[in-house]
């Protein structure tokens, strides 16, 4: 058996093209008229011999486009992410591969097809050992590399128009549309989603960016080869005139070197030109659906996203009141069936179990699903909310507007004993915080001071309201740290069922040490009048009142004597 020559792989397109012809025809009378043969023939050429010309040129430019795609993403320039897609020359080879579908030159759909996919790897490539080499500063994940990381149908919607548009200028030759070119290139973005690739390899395989970006890339490829193939299959490409100049062209071209080692694979001299359109149609169409599924997947999440993050946002407005509060930090954490949210709230007044409960209430209603909150509330007083907004997460000293700095302790222990009171008194507290007494601690150099702080407030200081307690006193006392223990009073009630209760002594002591507090106490009740006694024996100086409607309500059925701490 011979060999077949060229004499007869060139009968056998011919051959080939005649069977195309008239399975095409119904294309043929729809589509004939837009454009004249010779108009056709030579969009075919020209389409044709760039997304072929793979020479050195195209090559350097390709790599060059990516180092460029690279650095603009590391470096969260938008600007010079354009740049990379303005001189990238991927566009060429897809476009021809959307004409080789088109008009069913299997060959040439090969040939394209490894123009791909060779490119592809290159930038991948060549990102990747750019962003490793990178200095560990810029090996950060940036909104520009975000952006490319979670596409939707939004995006294969984007590349469908952008292919449109890439088709239309290809074949609009008698028009001034060449202009258009670089917005096209810019609009179908195929560099910047390998350059997102590279990085992600390249920083050590952060392979859900990978994925999320070459999803991405899939889905443009998609849209782009869908929309062109329709465009040229509407302007008529696949009319027997194109047929022979592609035929013809195919003689030229196949004596390039990397023509003639594509045609020496398996399987391709014998693909010719690809018999039916509606296949073709059907196998991008398939590609198109492959791709879409992820997506559409995606965009669900995406959606769901933005709704949860609207109903959280719509529920923080009762915490956001102008005198009492506002959400210094806010954290969101989407799970698969429910919504964590942590609010760090500067507050005048503490916000009772309840207000959370309706805050919970009113987001997951909004949201469609679950939403949890952890409240941590921050003392604030009156006048210093915005202040202590840009305090909470600072790790350096705080500088009060209007207030001086007070001098070290090199004046002295007791000078510094002294001034512990008077600098609590202007730290910036709840208004329903009182302190009721304080004392310092002063150990070894190495120890910072610890001042013992007693405070009475409806809920005990949080972690992070101690934490910008101590920045202050350290801040007024000029010192690197100082430590703060907090002893919170219950203001109560506290259920007394006789005088002789336990908690009768540790009260009296609390009462005789803090002046400053009195008692309230549900009245009426043999157990009042014997405590009042006792109470009053031992503090002759105690005020006792009658406690509150609310609180002689909520105990009156009570045979104990419901007492609570005020301050007078």
């Amino acid at each position: 058996m011979t060999a077949p020559n060229d004499s007869d792989a060139s009968a056998a397109y011919q051959t080939s093209q005649t069977s195309q012809t008239s399975q095409t025809s119904q294309f043929v009378r729809v589509t004939r008229g837009w454009l004249n043969a010779r108009d056709r023939g030579e969009i075919f050429t020209e389409t044709a011999s760039a997304a072929t010309n793979t020479g050195v040129a195209y090559w350097l430019v390709l790599v060059i486009s990516g180092s460029i795609a690279l650095l603009g993403l590391s470096l969260n320039s938008a600007a010079v992410v354009i740049g990379a897609m303005l001189i990238a020359p991927l566009l060429a080879p897809v476009i021809g591969l959307a004409m080789a579908l088109a008009i069913g030159d299997g060959t040439l759909a090969v040939e394209t097809v490894f123009v791909v996919l060779i490119s592809t790897l290159a930038v991948i490539m060549t990102a990747a050992l750019l962003a490793f080499a990178l200095p560990v500063a810029f090996q950060t994940i940036t909104s520009e590399i975000a952006a490319r990381t979670r596409p939707t149908t939004l995006d294969l919607a984007v590349a469908a128009f952008s292919g449109l548009a890439g088709a239309s200028v290809t074949v609009a030759k008698r028009s001034k549309l060449s202009g258009a070119i670089p917005g096209v290139a810019v609009a179908v973005a195929l560099v910047p989603p390998l350059g997102v690739a590279g990085y992600g390899i390249g920083t050590g395989g952060h392979w859900t960016i990978v994925k999320g970006s070459l999803l991405l890339y899939g889905a443009n490829l998609a849209g782009i080869v869908m929309s062109a193939m329709i465009v040229f299959l509407v302007a008529g490409m696949h009319h027997p005139e194109v047929m022979e100049v592609d035929a013809q062209w195919n003689d030229e071209h196949q004596r390039r070197a990397l023509s003639q080692w594509i045609r020496r694979m398996p399987g391709v001299r014998s693909l010719g030109i690809m018999h039916s359109v509606w296949a073709r149609i059907a196998l991008v169409g398939a590609f198109v659906a492959i791709v879409a599924i992820p997506l559409r997947a995606s965009l669900r999440e995406v959606a769901r996203e933005a709704r949860i993050e609207r109903a959280i946002t719509a529920a923080t407005e009762m915490y956001q009141q102008p005198g009492r509060s506002f959400v210094v930090r806010r954290e969101v954490d989407i799970g698969a069936t429910q919504t964590n949210v942590v609010l760090d709230l500067a507050t005048t007044r503490w916000y009772s179990d309840s207000v959370r409960v309706q805050f919970e209430r009113r987001a997951s209603e909004d949201a469609g699903e679950l939403v949890a909150l952890t409240l941590e509330q921050l003392p604030a007083s009156s006048g210093d909310l915005s202040q202590l907004a840009n305090l909470i997460g600072s790790n350096q000293a705080v500088q009060q507007v209007g207030r001086s700095r007070r001098p070290g302790v090199s004046a002295g222990i007791n000078q510094l004993r002294a001034e512990i009171t008077g600098a609590l008194s202007v730290t910036p507290l709840p208004d329903s915080f009182t302190v009721l007494g304080s004392n310092i601690t002063i150990g070894d150099s190495a120890t910072a001071p610890l001042v013992n702080m007693t405070y009475m407030s409806p809920e005990p200081l949080s972690d992070q309201a101690r934490q910008i307690i101590e920045r202050h006193l350290a801040h007024d006392f000029s010192l690197p740290r100082i430590r703060v223990a907090d002893h919170p009073v219950t203001a109560g009630p506290h259920i007394v069922s006789s005088a002789t209760d336990p908690i009768v002594d540790s009260l009296s002591v609390l009462l005789g040490r803090y002046p400053r507090l009195s008692v309230e106490m549900t009245p009426g009740r043999r157990t009042a009048s014997t405590l009042s006694d006792a109470l009053t024996a031992r503090l002759p100086r105690l005020t006792i009142r009658p406690a509150a409607d609310t609180l002689s309500a909520q105990y009156r059925r009570s045979r104990s004597v419901a007492l609570r701490l005020i301050l007078h």
